[in-house]
């Protein structure tokens, strides 16, 4: 903390003072170019954007007819002689700025244009995964000047999205934006910070064939005990387990796609009701064996009975799940 507190202290030591009344109002404009990936595990998605910061400082003014324009190097260089908002990236380490335009016109506005690709960091709510919405977040600030000097605000009228995104995992719906002034602990200064969200849902496509598919295709082979004479206690507790362990390995898979969270996804839901209803069948199989033996009728309406109950009760529970 002592270290940031030195080297934000030392930043505005060489940076040209804030133009005009404070605080500055620095308006953002954000475009999602694209939505190149989503790391669940990792909780990060890749995306390629295109920023607009825009600002006024008189100081700038100049009579000729046309803005000023400077391009990448030059750009670079004219930010570093002029008073710039010192842009930080909150949820990205190392971003790739693709390019760098700046643009002062003779009233001294001033506009910055930055296209740039990195991975970004984010929390997901993974509850209703795979079936679930993401709210994919781009944070912007400035640890250089607090909110009493710089406050950010959301241009909404330049704000949106490529609709055609090359990520097939996930279709984006709309983009949002919005401002606040962040309270850091053990911060002695508040900074205001530009936020958009990037709002998707995911193509739910692949899961249904992969898993949601399967699962129900091996509990529907477990539920073949119901086939199996009553007196091949083995060949149907076998039946079972076998359809048991399937599922296990198909969950085990899947874990590695997703981070350790503390609850309980839709598809671990999934698991657990499969894991529920295989073990009823073993129960039931295995009591059908304390019947009496002279009454093979009984034993076969028992049979029957479960036979149809257990999976129409088995989809039912399904679908409950994938409704609440």
């Amino acid at each position: 903390c002592c270290l940031l507190l030195l080297m934000s202290g030392l930043l505005r030591a060489t940076v040209p003072m804030p133009p005009g009344d404070l605080p500055v109002n620095v308006k953002v404009s954000f475009f999602l170019v694209n939505l190149t990936g989503m790391d669940e595990k990792a909780e990060t998605f890749e995306a390629d954007i295109y920023l607009l910061f825009h600002w006024k400082d008189e100081r700038l003014k100049h009579d000729s007819s046309e803005p000023l324009f400077f391009a990448e190097d030059a750009a670079r260089q004219k930010i570093d002689e002029i008073w710039s908002p010192q842009l930080e990236f909150v949820n990205t380490a190392k971003p790739e700025i693709t390019n760098e335009n700046l643009t002062i016109d003779c009233d001294g506005s001033v506009e910055l244009a930055m296209g740039l690709t990195s991975k970004f960091r984010t929390d997901l709510d993974l509850r209703r995964f795979p079936f679930d919405r993401q709210q994919l977040d781009v944070r912007v600030t400035s640890f250089t000047y607090g909110a009493d000097k710089l406050i950010f605000v959301a241009d909404q009228e330049k704000l949106g999205f490529e609709e055609e995104s090359t990520f097939e995992g996930l279709r984006v719906t709309k983009v949002t934006a919005g401002q606040a002034v962040e309270t850091f602990t053990n911060w002695a200064e508040d900074f205001s910070e530009y936020r958009a969200l990037i709002h998707v849902e995911r193509n739910t496509g692949f899961y249904l064939w992969t898993v949601f598919g399967p699962v129900l295709l091996i509990f529907l082979i477990s539920c073949s005990v119901y086939l199996v004479p009553p007196d091949q206690i083995g060949d149907r507790v076998s039946i079972c387990l076998t359809a048991l362990l399937a599922c296990i390995a198909t969950q085990f898979a899947l874990s590695f796609s997703l981070p350790q969270i503390s609850y309980m996804t839709l598809i671990d839901r999934l698991f657990i009701n499969t894991y529920g209803f295989v073990a009823l069948n073993v129960l039931i199989v295995s009591a059908e064996m304390f019947l009496d033996k002279r009454n093979t009728r009984l034993r076969k309406r028992v049979n029957r009975f479960f036979g149809t109950c257990v999976p129409i009760a088995y989809m039912i529970s399904v679908v409950a799940a994938l409704i609440l």
